[in-house]
């Protein structure tokens, strides 16, 4: 029997967390509302607050639990879920290369927080194991899954993408799965989504550009392990859904789930 599939005496205090906190209302809070020292259940949005510095060890007992918007079925995200609320969404890195089994897309993850980190990442903010080195995070390594995950693949829900401009992208919108309508990748349409390394022929993580009717841009980072990677990048305007993403002043999206639909 893997890791995450143990029901440890750790899960069942997270379920007696969750619900004392469900009976309490404490997950419907505005974040300003909590305490200096919560505990329970919180928002995804509210545990990105506690993010203080680079690198911020969580010592509260506190939970949150979404469902999983993207894994690393298409290759978009390595060794990375991000799980998302109604308030929001959180990038968690984990040490697996089969995230796609483990953490399948809309199944409902509750993840105990006490000891991990949140890490901000030029704005962005990860959540993950306690550093060891110069990152801000570390991943949380499997043989401690069973330690802070509980989940749950019985009830799938599928997450909703929040429909949004480029105009509206905010530090809110980071972290979400958002669908931007009606955009167009204009003269970098018919390229491939990754390019090459001209030596090696090794495909390179890559930013595409897309445009909205106004004229206004955001990045589409494509990394380059992705699946579809040597597809090209679709002519005309069209639909994308993606993951909202952020660094040092500039948003970015990286595509969730295959998640583009464009016609001429």
């Amino acid at each position: 029997m893997t890791a995450y599939h143990t029901i440890s005496i750790r899960a069942i205090r997270i379920a007696a967390i969750l619900l004392s906190a469900t009976l309490a209302g404490c997950a419907d809070r505005a974040a300003g509302e909590y305490p200096d020292t919560p505990y329970g259940s919180v928002s995804i949005a509210y545990l990105k607050t506690l993010a203080r510095s680079a690198s911020t060890v969580i010592a509260d007992d506190i939970a949150i639990a979404g469902y999983v918007a993207v894994n690393d079925l298409y290759g978009e995200y390595s060794a990375t879920i991000v799980l998302c609320d109604e308030s929001g969404g959180i990038e968690i890195a984990v040490d697996s290369r089969t995230t796609s089994a483990l953490f399948p897309v809309s199944a409902r993850v509750t993840v105990h927080c006490s000891s991990l980190a949140l890490g901000d990442y030029g704005g962005r903010i990860i959540l993950g194991a306690r550093p060891t080195g110069s990152y801000t995070v570390d991943r949380i390594a499997a043989s401690d899954f069973g330690r802070y995950f509980l989940i749950d693949k019985s009830h799938p829900a599928a997450v909703e993408p929040v429909s949004i401009s480029i105009e509206e992208l905010s530090s809110e919108s980071i972290g979400r799965l958002v669908e931007l309508r009606d955009v167009t990748f204009a003269d970098q349409a018919g390229l491939a989504w990754c390019d090459t390394d001209p030596e090696t022929g090794e495909y390179l993580t890559t930013s595409r550009v897309a445009y909205d009717r106004s004229g206004l841009s955001v990045a589409v980072r494509t990394i380059a392990d992705c699946a579809y990677r040597a597809e090209a990048v679709p002519q005309g305007y069209g639909t994308l859904r993606a993951i909202v993403e952020y660094f040092n002043g500039k948003y970015s999206l990286r595509i969730a789930n295959h998640g583009i639909d464009f016609g001429e």
